[in-house]
């Protein structure tokens, strides 16, 4: 085998880290289902054959993705990540064909129960469906991985690495060998553990050291806490009584924004895309509000702020959590960016920004039903919101060009899950939210359309509205 015939530097570490353990874990709580999809539309039907070969590749080339989670005999500490001795491709890939008229109403019908029927956890944690049927000949392309394996950032990067650049088949592309089989003993998972944690004290030390070295400044450690109380959602402002409601239903929805009329309308308010992005969402709650007869004033948001360093290997999870509060009942677009631009500013440099990371060592030795507390931080929240960039090149798969690709992440006690993803000229908004939660989900997208365009009504060459999907 040749040099370059390795696997892609992705998610190597044979052990799960803490936070990933805390979301693989938390599943004892359903609520906490912790599955991130992405549905990519595509120009035409891919080859069913290139297609698996296309996966039995993709696997090779990043083997996280035929391996397994093996846990301590006890439920605690990391799991191990393990190559499982009988993975079959066929129980991970499928082909459904949409039901009805073949909408994208119809088949996020479909997505939505795939995306909430719990992973195997004798396999790999994740699957893709091929969806056929669709108007015009076109396809789309489900990939479901559970939240353990990846972030956004990390997702993205992966996507990147395994997309092709081309439409016709790249024969000189790597061929890794499939990675060999592996059996773990338990006494041999418990070792695992304990070496993982030995080489962490070191540093659990060093930040030991300077909490000490803090607390000896009472300023200091009284900003700390009041910082922590904030990240933890302890501080956040009641949820919206209109949103009161949680299930474990979820409904998708997707809308297609001119990427260039979103950054001109951010350039117009001396704002970021990420301000005019949470801008949009924060005006639909509020006309969604206001529609339903019940305005309101402050809505408490959470959005992942990314601590992925250079030393990082890709994969896993690198995120802490921002707090956000923002005026809801703001009408006006460039007073609304100015609130969320201090507001995620000041999230950002937190003293305790990075809380979670740094007690979630700790808290990967509790057992699933303990970690439900967790639960209820996220339930503060009645918006949780990302963006990341998309992939930078034309991407295809099998042969079938990817046209849009939307992000769909789960619901840990939140209302509603909203995640950005640009591709090419189109940033493109993937909506979950809860049923019990928005009961008028037409409403619900009249307002996303709405209130992104009082956004873009800032930008001097807005072309075309925000599109409902």
């Amino acid at each position: 085998m040749a040099e370059s015939d390795g696997p892609l530097d992705w998610a190597n570490e044979p052990m799960m880290g803490s936070l990933d353990t805390l979301m693989w874990r938390g599943e004892a709580d359903r609520r906490l289902r912790n599955p991130i999809c992405a549905v990519e539309l595509l120009d035409r039907v891919p080859d069913w054959d290139r297609l698996v070969a296309a996966h039995d590749w993709a696997t090779r080339m990043v083997p996280r993705f035929r391996q397994r989670v093996q846990d301590s005999p006890f439920g605690i500490g990391a799991p191990s990540w393990v190559v499982d001795p009988e993975f079959d491709l066929h129980y991970h890939l499928r082909r459904l064909r949409v039901a009805g008229d073949g909408s994208m109403r119809e088949l996020f019908r479909t997505a939505e129960q795939i995306a909430m029927t719990p992973l195997d956890p004798a396999r790999p944690p994740w699957e893709a469906v091929l969806f056929e049927g669709l108007p015009d000949g076109k396809a789309v392309y489900l990939l479901k991985v559970h939240h353990a394996m990846t972030d956004g950032l990390g997702a993205i990067d992966l996507l990147s690495g395994l997309h092709s650049s081309s439409r016709d088949p790249m024969p000189d592309k790597p061929q890794p060998p499939a990675p060999e089989p592996e059996h773990l003993s338990p006494l041999e998972v418990v070792g695992r553990q304990v070496a993982a944690d030995l080489n962490r004290l070191p540093g659990l030390m060093t930040q030991l050291a300077k909490a000490m070295v803090a607390a000896a400044r009472p300023g200091a450690a009284v900003r700390y806490c009041r910082s922590a109380l904030k990240v933890a959602g302890a501080a956040s402002p009641p949820g919206s009584p209109l949103l009161r409601g949680r299930s474990l239903s979820w409904r998708f929805s997707a809308f297609d924004i001119e990427f260039a009329d979103l950054r001109a309308a951010a350039r117009a308010a001396g704002a970021s895309i990420n301000d005019a992005y949470l801008a949009g969402l924060i005006s639909a709650f509020r006309l969604y509000h206001a529609r339903s007869g019940s305005p309101v004033s402050v809505l408490p948001v959470a959005i992942p702020i990314s601590v992925r360093t250079a030393d990082d290997t890709a994969g896993g999870n690198r995120i802490a959590v921002g707090r956000l509060a923002p005026e809801a009942s703001i009408s006006d677009p460039r007073e609304l960016m100015a609130e969320i631009h201090t507001q995620v500013d000041t999230a950002r440099h937190e003293p305790a920004v990075d809380l979670f990371n740094l007690i979630s060592p700790a808290l990967a030795w509790l057992p699933g039903p303990a970690l439900s507390v967790l639960g209820a931080s996220a339930g503060v929240n009645d918006l949780q919101a990302s963006n990341v960039p998309g992939i930078a090149h034309d991407a295809y798969l099998a042969g079938a060009k990817v046209e849009r690709m939307y992000p769909f992440g789960p619901l840990p006690g939140c209302a509603v899950m909203a995640g950005l993803i640009t591709h090419g000229a189109i940033a493109c908004l993937g909506i979950n939210h809860d049923a019990a939660a928005i009961r008028d989900a037409e409403l619900f997208s009249e307002s996303i359309v709405d209130g992104f365009a009082e956004v873009l009504a800032l930008s001097p060459t807005a072309s075309r509205p925000i599109r409902v999907i």
